[in-house]
């Protein structure tokens, strides 16, 4: 008798913690946009088999879903709208495509880089920091790169920001060259904005890390502007 009412008093209790760690699954996902299982294994800090049990059930509860954009990987994976809100987001469902898919999956690498540096807590996801600009009403992490139409400031925003005790990080993840021009400009930008503390370009070898640094030093952006090798996915 005393086993059997043990039991029923446990389960609540695993019931209650699965939950919690499927909120937090769903909300790891919904942050970053678009993730691959070994993302979710090292955030979750558990196996391949466990993070497909859970993965599967936050799919069939419709908060998760897999999309085939990519022949080099595996579905990779997208909170829903449903997800979103049960993890307690005010963000979009992620829009992605093939041509995007590798730039989603570099930033959420990057990030657990980042978060091993300086801690989780202090990343901000593009996707984050949007919206808490738009709360704010004033750049948080993001450079002036002009002004639109009404006056008010036309934003460039990082990839990914990083926050400390005093001002932010901006995190750029670049894959491809831009537009020499375009690049100059948004350069320009990070080296004006004083409420960031500094820039970091984590750059493809070859042309788009060389772009960079010509604009860096055509700006004369070397103490604002720090260029590392990119992250693996």
């Amino acid at each position: 008798m005393e086993t059997i009412n043990s039991q029923i008093a446990v389960e609540p209790g695993l019931a209650w913690a699965r939950r919690c760690r499927d909120r937090e699954l769903v909300r790891y996902v919904g942050r970053h946009g678009v993730v691959t299982i070994e993302h979710v294994m090292a955030e979750m800090g558990v196996g391949r088999t466990a993070s497909y049990r859970r993965v599967a059930a936050c799919i069939e509860r419709g908060l998760l879903e897999r999309l085939d954009l990519l022949r080099t990987e595996p579905r990779l994976l997208r909170a829903t709208r449903a997800g979103l809100r049960y993890a307690g987001l005010g963000l979009p469902v992620a829009v992605a495509s093939p041509g995007s898919a590798d730039h989603w999956l570099r930033c959420a690498s990057t990030a657990r880089l980042l978060g091993e540096e300086f801690g989780p807590d202090q990343i901000l996801t593009e996707r984050e920091l949007v919206l808490e600009e738009q709360i704010e009403e004033h750049p948080i992490a993001s450079a002036k790169v002009g002004e639109l139409l009404d006056g008010s400031p036309q934003l460039h925003r990082p990839d990914l920001a990083v926050l400390t005790d005093q001002e932010p990080i901006a995190v750029e993840v670049e894959l491809t060259p831009k537009a020499p021009r375009r690049l100059r400009g948004v350069i320009r930008a990070w080296r004006r904005a004083s409420h960031v503390a500094g820039v970091r370009y984590y750059c493809e070898p070859g042309s788009t890390r060389r772009a960079v640094e010509r604009a860096v030093a055509d700006m004369r952006a070397e103490e604002q502007v720090h260029i590392l090798e990119v992250v693996p996915r």
